[in-house]
């Protein structure tokens, strides 16, 4: 009589534990997605959101944590106002992103700079991508700077020339700096490799 006792008292609490281990191994439902987690601007310069509605009917909204720094749209696109650093939240569903931005003060015509057309570039293993990287001065391309790049996780990916390879599955951050005539200038861009 004990013994039945007993499992009818524990019977309830074990399977009480498994309906709870099914609810929590369950999938998040995903309503939006983001192309940008980390972002530098110029002053002046702008940035389009690349937003993806996974769920259809899922309304999208932007904002800027301090619009002094930057100001977003209604679309998404983003706009520098002046030096300094803000967040832009991107909401959809019960998805919210957030995009950390440094806005650097504007360059003169004359300073070096790096100009590389993404931010971000998605690769598989053993793919191989030109990137589409100048360097400039003003409006002339120096074909003769010195470019290093440097990976915040080795293994993952290569580069060679201007062509990325991708080693393994995983991401990381490049950060390429390009070297003329006593002058150097950085610029940051995320890999990811499947």
């Amino acid at each position: 009589m004990k013994k039945v006792l007993l499992a009818l008292l524990v019977m309830p609490f074990l399977l009480g534990c498994q309906n709870n281990q099914k609810a929590s191994s369950a999938p998040a439902e995903q309503y939006i997605q983001v192309d940008v987690e980390d972002l530098t601007l110029m002053e002046d310069e702008t940035y389009q959101i690349e937003t993806s509605v996974i769920r259809t009917g899922t309304i999208v909204f932007y904002s800027s944590a301090d619009e002094s720094v930057a100001t977003v749209s209604d679309t998404g696109l983003i706009t520098a106002v002046k030096q300094g650093n803000t967040v832009i939240t991107v909401r959809g569903g019960k998805d919210t992103y957030s995009i950390y931005l440094e806005v650097l003060p504007f360059q003169a015509k004359d300073s070096l700079q790096i100009v590389l057309d993404k931010d971000s570039f998605t690769l598989a293993v053993n793919d191989q991508y030109l990137l589409p990287l100048e360097v400039k001065l003003g409006n002339e391309v120096i074909n003769d700077a010195q470019l290093t790049f440097n990976f915040e996780h080795e293994g993952i990916a290569s580069i060679s020339g201007l062509t990325l390879t991708a080693l393994s599955a995983g991401a990381t951050k490049c950060l390429v700096t390009a070297s003329y005539q006593q002058e150097q200038v950085s610029k940051g861009f995320n890999i990811t490799v499947y």
